[in-house]
């Protein structure tokens, strides 16, 4: 540029001007989310985020978007970067976005918290809640179910009249979290004995008869593989944590990018999750988390 002043040459200038703008144009390419920018799907590095996260790269690929998976991001982390636009998109469970993100302690029921989240998303954080998908991966509690149906317990009051005579068995966090401490104020719950185990010998426990209750997480497959009845919550104590669709403030104004992923909504019941976890944990036969979102998508057409 400075040649051309010095020769007062206007088209060298402008060559020169129009060879910086490809430079800047260039460097800055990535930042400004070009047509050819992949798609960033994330997931929080567990079976059931593997093959969600799977079945939404899968649509969009066929949407004609090119995309990639972001695996193993934390909560915190994976919900800052959708925010940021570093992921496009990550289904993220009512619960954890209402407690930990929105830092609220109440239970106004599983409507009004999906309800008050997506305006909050939007409004704070300009996210987009596109809907829950259809299950939830929630704190509950399980017994066989022989045992459960003998002695008429179908919920957490039932449980409350016999758990003096019980043994519950739960994770290593369980009897620490607030959802415990809920679950025992609204019910008034009182075992004769409390175990901790890891989740797979906390599965073999119940189903041997070495503990009577156990807490789990509502989509584990594990829940179906043992035969294993989960017990309602009439009083509303333990948070919903509905699987919920989220996508980057830009995502959100691409109707194209949208119209993708929307057929997921509503689309994914809790026994089908439960299976499509089961074909990826189960200790012989496993498949594929890529394996068990092809089997879902199979279900969703029938």
């Amino acid at each position: 540029i400075e040649d051309s002043f010095a020769d007062q040459s206007r088209p060298k200038f402008i060559v020169a001007l129009a060879g910086v703008a490809v430079v800047v144009i260039a460097s800055l390419a990535p930042l400004m989310g070009g047509p050819d920018k992949p798609v960033i799907i994330g997931n929080k590095g567990f079976d059931e985020q593997y093959t969600l996260s799977e079945m939404m790269a899968k649509r969009l690929r066929a949407a004609g978007f090119d995309t990639k998976r972001r695996d193993g991001l934390g909560s915190v982390v994976i919900f800052n970067a959708l925010a940021a636009g570093d992921v496009d998109a990550y289904v993220d469970y009512s619960g954890t976005v209402w407690a930990d993100d929105m830092k609220r302690t109440d239970t106004p029921g599983r409507e009004q918290v999906l309800k008050q989240m997506g305006a909050w998303l939007k409004d704070k954080h300009g996210i987009g809640y596109v809907g829950p998908i259809g299950f939830e991966n929630a704190y509950a509690f399980v017994m066989r179910k022989d045992k459960a149906d003998a002695l008429h317990i179908n919920s957490l009051a039932d449980l409350a009249a016999y758990a003096p005579r019980l043994k519950i068995g739960g994770d290593f966090e369980i009897f620490q979290r607030p959802e415990w401490r809920a679950v025992v104020k609204a019910y008034g719950l009182s075992f004769a004995k409390q175990q901790v185990f890891q989740p797979n010998f906390m599965y073999r426990a119940v189903t041997a008869g070495d503990v009577d209750v156990i807490s789990a997480f509502s989509s584990d497959g594990r829940i179906a593989e043992y035969n294993l009845k989960i017990l309602s919550d009439p009083k509303g104590a333990l948070p919903p944590y509905d699987a919920v669709l989220l996508v980057s403030p830009q995502r959100a104004k691409d109707d194209k990018f949208l119209a993708a992923l929307k057929p997921l909504i509503g689309a994914v019941d809790l026994k089908t999750m439960q299976q499509a976890n089961l074909m990826v944990d189960r200790e012989t036969d496993k498949r594929t988390p890529e394996q068990a979102a092809a089997w879902v998508e199979e279900q969703i057409k029938k």
